[in-house]
């Protein structure tokens, strides 16, 4: 064993997250297992951090809200937080923040002030593109900050699933073009940017593959809102069938998650993988998108913006219609050309599970040694 492997376990290092592994984004249970492959002796739990006195080398932070809760309204949560971190740094820990998002896409004050005490306690912030470093180093010129990119899916979902068979899984047509935006639509400007560019797309056999698009529930989400209820419940069962036929989609309500062992269907079933953000920082569906050799257009914001030009993927302006039907037919030409191929290449040698974990083990080393 080297010097660096007998530095590397005997690192005892906390990640900031939910330990029943109920999630739908697996970021963090991936991430967690490609730090213990690089050696680190690491574990996943949100409960550790707030009831533990185990003593960790380091305390490594994702989205605040997982640290705080995603809906958190208890003023005194912040105060609590300020005791753990400084409990933890007298015991000798250093903390290390992944920065996902520049500010929370659902804040109130409480989730804002914890961005801003975890972005200013972190000794070493990780930025998954230099586009968020520079950013970051406005706010805080002192930081110490590294850049590690996000890591691909690898050993995660199925992968070796032919586009023929994923088509025939989701019941697609065989010879349409798909293009896929995964991922819930968040307000009604993603809805109208993706629905608007693709209808004006002069496409023969196209098809829209949304399986998170409608504002629509057969739940009963609105509460006592009985009116709200039975209109969402309408436009599930009524409007979703209607306009899928007219505007050539395949799309289903916002609030239904899609299965895991589904998942790599979607991908696989894909021409184009659309990222359909106006605002964002980072998107899980690009490295998702290389690994399943596909062409991923996106917004020219944030850390996407940056990947996607850096490897030869359409972006565009959220706020131009004409730009983003210029990037789809781009894309359609790409896909035609083989880009998919040279985004699965790209993303095997740089942000594969193997590298990115040592890469996180040596950010644990240098946080460790000061």
């Amino acid at each position: 064993m080297n010097d660096s492997e007998t530095d590397s376990q005997s690192i005892n290092a906390l990640i900031v997250f939910r330990e029943n592994g109920e999630t739908d984004n697996l970021f963090v249970p991936i991430l967690c297992d490609a730090i213990k492959m690089a050696g680190i002796d690491v574990r996943c739990s949100q409960k550790e951090f707030w009831e533990s006195d185990t003593t960790y080398d380091i305390i490594h932070f994702q989205w605040p809200e997982e640290v705080v809760g995603w809906t958190c309204e208890d003023p005194d949560v912040i105060h609590r937080l300020k005791e753990r971190i400084a409990f933890f740094r007298s015991r000798g820990a250093h903390f290390i923040y992944t920065r996902h998002n520049i500010r929370p896409h659902y804040a109130n004050d409480i989730i804002s002030r914890a961005y801003d005490i975890i972005e200013s306690e972190s000794d070493i912030v990780v930025h998954m593109g230099h586009y968020s470093q520079t950013e970051f180093m406005q706010k805080y010129p002192d930081s110490r900050n590294v850049i590690i990119p996000h890591h691909i899916y690898q050993y995660t979902y199925k992968e070796d699933i032919s586009i023929e068979r994923a088509r025939q899984y989701l019941n697609l047509p065989q010879e349409a073009f798909i293009v896929t935006a995964f991922g819930k639509f968040r307000n009604r400007e993603e809805i109208r940017m993706v629905l608007g560019v693709f209808c004006k797309w002069n496409e023969k056999n196209k098809l829209l593959l949304a399986p998170r698009f409608y504002p629509f529930s057969r739940y009963n989400s609105y509460g006592r809102n009985i009116l709200k209820r039975w209109a969402s419940r309408i436009g599930y069962y009524l409007a979703i069938p209607l306009l899928n036929r007219m505007f050539n989609l395949q799309a289903g309500a916002n609030d239904e998650l899609i299965d895991n062992c589904d998942l790599p269907y979607y991908m696989a079933a894909s021409d184009v993988i659309f990222i359909q953000r106006k605002d964002i920082l980072n998107s899980g569906n690009v490295p998702l998108g290389f690994l399943y050799h596909k062409v991923v257009m996106g917004p020219k914001v944030g850390n996407i913006g940056e990947l996607l030009s850096e490897t030869g993927n359409p972006t565009f302006d959220p706020d131009n219609k004409q730009d983003i039907l210029r990037a789809l037919k781009e894309a359609r030409r790409l896909a035609t050309w083989g880009q998919g191929e040279v985004n699965y290449a790209y993303g095997m040698e740089n942000m594969s599970i193997r590298k990115v974990g040592q890469a996180y083990a040596q950010t644990y080393k240098q946080a460790s040694n000061g």
